[in-house]
């Protein structure tokens, strides 16, 4: 008994030993001599992808706002848990920060759900006037109700329809389409009333499900179709535009009502300014990542008319409006 309790210790340190190896962390320690807090964010994304990215440009800000008096050790590729995993660990202080898709926080403030409306937004120029109004700021606080602190959304692009079967041209290509969304209501009700049959899936499962045909197509960012190798299992692209898509800057409340009013300043600056940042360079990659996709062989298209697959999700609204807060719609609705 006495053995296995040594080999149970050793086993457990390992472990933590491990997971700190795969962290991300090159802090240097407080320049003026003060002790340094470290703390933990994790999300669901590869290295070097817009998660990511968010996430270690948000941990140079915070510590070079901070002189280094904090630090932040980044777990990514779903170490510390998938989206709705990170949340809950955020909200009971297991987790400081996360970054998360922010279609996930609905699960939790079924009034964010607002942000998945099938063509909500025009164009990016709305997205970011949105993003930058006294809306915005309101929407964001939604979060504090349930323990999670909202730094800022990053704005990812318009989402579109990848398939193996055909490209989509008009409403009647979806018909019976199995395809992956993501795990929202609101996804799920828009397809459904486009008439192709939706599968809620996390997206760690994604890429393997195509590549066995338990799924023929997915709808994603062009940059993630890309950054994830999605051409390898998918041949046609069509640029449908039908959501907006949004990454979310989280932290613990509880963590940052603690803090002092100049402390709440370095995370609430350092979590815009990354934030803002990164969806410009998301911005700023769509075409390259679309050449990327087209000299590796995959088939762009365009609708032949967008009213046609409006017309359709009506039915989508109706029902949200019915059950939701129609204020912050309303908000997004009157940005010119």
């Amino acid at each position: 008994m006495k053995k296995l309790s040594i080999f149970l210790v050793v086993v457990l340190l390992v472990s933590s030993i491990s997971m700190a190896a795969f962290a991300q962390d090159d802090g240097a320690g407080a320049s003026n001599g003060e002790e340094q807090t470290v703390f933990k964010l994790g999300h669901i994304a590869n290295p070097d992808t817009a998660y990511d990215n968010l996430a270690n440009e948000f941990k140079r800000l915070v510590e070079e706002k901070s002189n280094g008096r904090y630090s932040i050790l980044i777990y990514p590729s779903g170490q510390l848990g998938v989206d709705r995993e990170l949340m809950e660990s955020l909200q009971i202080g297991n987790v400081d920060f996360a970054v998360v898709t922010a279609s996930d926080i609905n699960q939790f403030v079924p009034d964010m759900a607002v942000q998945d409306l099938p063509y909500l937004f025009r164009d990016w120029d709305h997205v970011e006037s949105f993003l930058d109004s006294d809306a915005a700021d309101e929407f964001f606080k939604l979060t504090d109700g349930v323990n999670m602190k909202t730094l800022g959304f990053m704005p990812r692009g318009f989402r579109h329809v990848t398939s193996n079967v055909e490209p989509i041209y008009t409403p009647e290509d979806l018909e019976n389409l199995k395809i992956r969304v993501a795990e929202s209501e609101v996804y799920i009700k828009t397809f459904r009333a486009l008439g192709a049959n939706p599968q809620a899936m996390a997206w760690g499962e994604v890429f393997t499900a195509l590549q066995q045909g338990t799924i023929d197509a997915h709808e994603n960012t062009i940059v993630t179709t890309r950054d994830y190798r999605i051409n390898e299992v998918q041949k046609y692209l069509s640029e449908t535009g039908h959501f907006f898509a949004f990454g979310a800057l989280l932290m613990n409340k509880n963590l940052f009502d603690g803090m002092s009013e100049e402390d709440k300043s370095i995370f609430i600056e350092a979590g815009s300014e990354a934030a803002k940042k990164l969806g410009i360079e998301q911005k700023n990659d769509e075409a390259s990542a679309k050449l990327e996709l087209q000299e590796l062989g995959m088939e762009f298209n365009e609708v032949k008319d967008r009213s046609e697959f409006e017309k359709l999700v009506t039915p989508v609204y109706d029902e949200f409006l019915e059950t939701h807060n129609g204020k912050y719609f309303d908000a997004i609705q009157a940005i010119e």
